[in-house]
């Protein structure tokens, strides 16, 4: 069944279709938190999306893909999530478990300490605010289309396509300045996007086990 078909059945009481939406989605959006949030708390979170899903799941009007609003509600838990850290005076710090330092096990760096130029791109990611960062993964490495992500931010398509190429440009900005060699420098600009869909592939590869828990 397509994604609007089971949303219907869902919202007529078929549970096992919400079920199929959620396992759907549940590995994409626990992809979306692992890096920007502690490694410990991705599970939590996914969860907590589909919770919310779940509750308004009678709000979404279908003008826009379903796929859209699912990043959307998850975009906003991570905000929450950051903000309740911050209030409680605890501050991410992505080398806290996935991003800086590469000696640190199963952290996201970890899978690439041993390709220096893939090592530098994911901390140049995770140096930029953290809508580039959403709107570079969700564009490159998800598929979302500009529609979509417009949807998602509930902006003009023009505004959201120049955000999108200003988010492009600071990681390529902040690539550059991470990379001492010259030679490397220049491998890495011309060589970005082939190096963020490897890292993708890397990622997948890492998380393929994850699945939606039992509902």
């Amino acid at each position: 069944m397509d994604e609007r078909a089971l949303l219907e059945a869902w919202r007529g009481g078929d549970a096992e279709a919400g079920r199929q939406l959620i396992t759907r989605y549940y590995a994409a959006i626990y992809r979306f938190f692992y890096g920007k949030a502690e490694a410990a708390a991705c599970e939590d979170l996914a969860q907590e999306t589909f919770e919310v899903v779940v509750r308004r799941r009678d709000a979404f009007r279908g003008d826009s893909p379903f796929r859209a609003y699912v990043y959307g509600i998850a975009r906003f838990v991570l905000v929450a999530h950051i903000r309740r850290r911050q209030r409680h005076g605890k501050r991410f710090e992505p080398a806290e478990d996935s991003a800086i330092d590469p000696a640190t096990e199963g952290s996201v760096t970890a899978l690439f300490a041993d390709r220096e130029l893939e090592f530098i791109v994911v901390q140049a990611l995770r140096s930029l605010p953290l809508d580039d960062q959403i709107l570079v993964e969700l564009k490159d490495w998800e598929g979302l289309t500009q529609a979509e992500l417009a949807a998602l931010f509930e902006a003009p398509q023009p505004t959201v396509a120049r955000r999108l190429q200003r988010a492009r440009t600071r990681l390529r900005e902040a690539v550059e300045r991470l990379v001492a060699d010259p030679a490397l420098r220049d491998a890495s600009v011309h060589g970005l996007d082939s190096c963020m869909q490897s890292i993708y592939g890397k990622l997948q590869a890492h998380l393929g086990r994850v699945r939606a828990p039992e509902q």
